[in-house]
């Protein structure tokens, strides 16, 4: 019985003493892996039945499961969590690092757990605690997986745990077995006739042209493959067409890719979430109106179904919309997803309303090259080990693609212009961090000044 667990994650084992975690732990992980509060007790006081010593154990147990995540490496805990006061402190640290928690629940028969629980001699816990953690482990077996786990396994007989194989499974946004040459698309915006004639002059053919058209869409006949840096849609004249060609290429395997602001805006919107219908949404869902129902259903699974970023090549490259600071590469959550998306804001808009964008990339010190989009720009904009390839081809500039590994910008202009910019394109739109840094100290100091602390100083807005 196979057991799939996201790797890297936390993986929490449940079950009452004498359920066999411990033998489970051994058999399936290796022993660096394993974070055992036995273990942890018997460090800080010599013996691991000293029950005084629980506290203590438990934080160190807390600062290595926290220290093997930053990292991050696959952590294993081997305590009972049969409480969810238990479980919470180590969902929490999963989550500060990015990560997803597995659960694997060991929820054998209780003559099982109590014949075994007499026969050790290296314990000394009596039948009332067994029976105790196994009436808090069934108290709380309804709702782990209203915790937030990623996947809950629930065992519960010895043949089921000899049966086990575990399956480890990379984050979705793990792709690094995926080898170049690629070529990085920027922002689309529903300009297809431009995406086209880059797609020709980067060599890519139709299928029907290529002689396989059951392939779907557009392929290299050496092998290329596109990475579409997200925002297929909105604005301009063909976004139907932009998300079939993408469509077709992904799944025919010719293309990658990750969800810009706009697709994460237009999938809300076909989930009947409520979204303010602006910025060129509302020209993507009359064309959307247009096509056969299913269509729509098949974008939004499409859409659905992207990861937030990508890491490909090794860990060499990096492709996300709106960029991302090494930290959160190959991470998955909602709030890694949330600055996939975005990029960096100061939370404070401009005086047009807008977002004031930090020049993230300006801090930025990985060896994977940041590939993204989402802020417009006069021509690819390198900084460090990043380029934003979104030339703004939807406002009459060009559609742009980063050829990879040779790191050459190939670029085709836009047949005219299709939408008005909410803010002028510029080389440089982004705010140095040292000037962010300032006004939020002049904020504070405005909001002094506003509740009358006579030690403020004149400050000013965005």
């Amino acid at each position: 019985m196979d057991l799939r667990i996201p790797d890297p994650s936390l993986v929490l084992l449940v079950g009452p003493t004498s359920s066999g975690k411990s033998t489970f732990a051994r058999a399936h992980f290796a022993r660096t892996e394993v974070v055992s509060s036995d273990a942890c007790r018997a460090a800080v006081s010599d013996d691991e039945n000293d029950q005084t010593a629980t506290d203590a154990a438990f934080a160190v147990l807390h600062l290595i499961v926290a220290k093997r995540l930053e990292r991050p490496r696959l952590t294993v805990v081997d305590a009972t969590n049969v409480r969810p006061s238990a479980r919470a402190p180590l969902l929490e640290l999963a989550r500060r690092c990015h990560l997803p928690t597995a659960v694997i629940v060991l929820d054998l028969p209780e003559a099982v757990c109590e014949t075994r629980r007499a026969a050790r001699e290296d314990r000394d816990a009596d039948a009332d605690v067994l029976l105790r953690q196994r009436e808090q482990l069934h108290r709380g077996l309804d709702g782990l997986a209203a915790e937030g786990h990623a996947v809950v396994h629930v065992l519960r007989s010895p043949d089921a745990v000899a049966a086990v194989r575990i399956v480890r499974e990379p984050l979705p946004t793990d792709r690094r077995v995926e080898r170049g040459p690629f070529d990085v698309i920027g922002d689309v915006h529903g300009c297809t006739d431009e995406l086209e004639e880059l797609l020709a002059r980067l060599g890519y053919v139709h299928g029907e042209h290529a002689g396989a058209r059951e392939a779907g869409g557009w392929r290299h006949p050496e092998g290329r493959r596109v990475v579409f840096v997200g925002d297929l849609v909105d604005r301009g004249p063909r976004v139907a067409d932009a998300l079939r060609i993408g469509m077709d290429m992904v799944r025919a395997g010719s293309a990658f890719m990750v969800p810009g602001n706009h697709d994460d805006k237009l999938l809300r919107k076909l989930e009947g979430r409520t979204v303010h219908v602006a910025h060129g949404l509302e020209e993507t869902l009359a064309e959307l109106a247009q096509a056969p129902p299913a269509f729509s259903a098949e974008v939004r699974a499409f859409l659905a179904g992207l990861p937030s970023h990508l890491v490909l090549d090794g860990g060499a490259l990096v492709v996300a919309h709106g960029g991302l600071p090494q930290g959160l590469h190959g991470r998955d959550s909602r709030r890694v997803r949330d600055r996939a998306l975005f990029g960096e804001t100061t939370g404070v808009p401009d005086a047009d309303g807008l977002p004031v964008r930090v020049d993230w990339a300006a801090r930025y010190s990985g060896r994977a090259l940041v590939v993204f989009g989402h802020t417009p720009v006069l021509e690819p904009r390198w900084r460090n080990e990043t380029v934003d390839i979104d030339t703004g081809c939807v406002f009459g500039g060009a559609l742009t693609a980063l050829r990879w590994p040779e790191r050459e910008l190939v670029s085709v202009p836009a047949r005219r212009a299709y939408a008005v910019p909410a803010r002028a394109i510029v080389a440089d739109p982004f705010v140095a961090p040292e000037v962010v840094r300032r006004r939020e100290r002049e904020l504070r100091e405005a909001e002094r000044a506003r509740r009358g602390d006579p030690s403020a100083r004149q400050s000013t807005r965005w």
